[in-house]
């Protein structure tokens, strides 16, 4: 079990995290800061929309090129037995509960098991090991997912280390509790989204000439929506969410939905301080 002092690092960790409700900057704070609770050399978070498709992420340590070479081509190889992102939306998809189960029954939640991986007892002739963990360095690997209110994956978490030091008893119990909470504050963040009033109105002081609808749809975006949910919830078609989104791109001078949700979160916290700064 944790010491007391691992015990006050991480009551410490869940109060700085547990201040942030909106999905995107709890991840990344949530990542940055578990290095204070857990020790690791490198560390990814995946956030997951509602169709199981990775819509954005955040890394330390890793490379952006190392990660798209990872999506595009890696994770497939090996008749996918390394892919943890496919299994994650694989296991997802078959374990949602009904919408008429409601929400309470996805706040059940069981503490997760930490797995570790070893990478020194893996086959070393794989493609996947001989080009990718290989060239990363890795010894061990170990991480844990957080679900929404419907019991649905949507965020994983990976720390790899580097160094030939597993991940020790006390250090997976105290996993298993960081990512019990996490999952709690997460699925209940689907189960009372934030207001997107805050998100609305930063983005109309920050002076990007979006229509109403278009910012409507960039605040629905940043909370992980899928175009599918989009189109239902606006009641409008997936082809015209689609042209929206287009608009959107060519507006914020992007060219992809990470550079997108990136470009509004930048644009949105500018637009809140612009607004703040007036008031004041």
């Amino acid at each position: 079990m944790p010491s007391q002092a691992q015990w006050d690092k991480l009551n410490e960790y869940l109060l700085q995290v547990g201040a942030y409700d909106d999905l995107i900057p709890f991840c990344v704070n949530a990542l940055n800061r578990l290095r204070k609770v857990v020790s690791f050399d490198q560390g990814r978070v995946y956030l997951f929309d509602e169709d199981g498709c990775v819509f954005d992420e955040h890394l330390l340590g890793v490379s952006k090129k190392i990660t798209k070479e990872y999506h595009e081509y890696y994770s497939g190889v090996d008749q996918n037995r390394y892919s943890a992102i496919k299994r994650l939306r694989d296991k997802a998809r078959e374990s949602v509960i009904s919408d008429d189960e409601g929400i309470e029954q996805g706040m059940r939640v069981s503490r997760q098991e930490i797995k570790v991986m070893d990478w020194s007892r893996e086959p070393h002739d794989t493609q996947f090991y001989r080009d990718h963990v290989s060239r990363l360095g890795l010894t061990y690997s170990t991480g844990f997912k957080l679900c929404d209110s419907r019991g649905r994956a949507r965020v994983l978490f990976c720390i790899d280390r580097t160094r030939p030091v597993t991940f020790t008893a006390d250090e997976r119990a105290t996993l298993s509790l960081v990512s019990t909470h996490l999952d709690n504050m997460c699925r209940k963040m689907f189960g009372n989204p934030p207001s997107t009033a805050g998100d609305t109105i930063g983005l109309m002081a920050s002076g990007i000439p979006l229509t109403e609808r278009e910012r409507q749809i960039c605040t629905m975006l940043m909370r992980g929506e899928s175009p599918k949910s989009i189109s239902e919830k606006l009641r409008i078609s997936r082809r015209t969410v689609y042209k929206h989104v287009s608009n959107i791109h060519a507006k914020l001078g992007v060219s992809s939905q990470g550079e997108l949700l990136a470009k509004l979160q930048e644009s949105t916290v500018q637009g809140r301080k612009r607004t703040s700064s007036t008031q004041s």
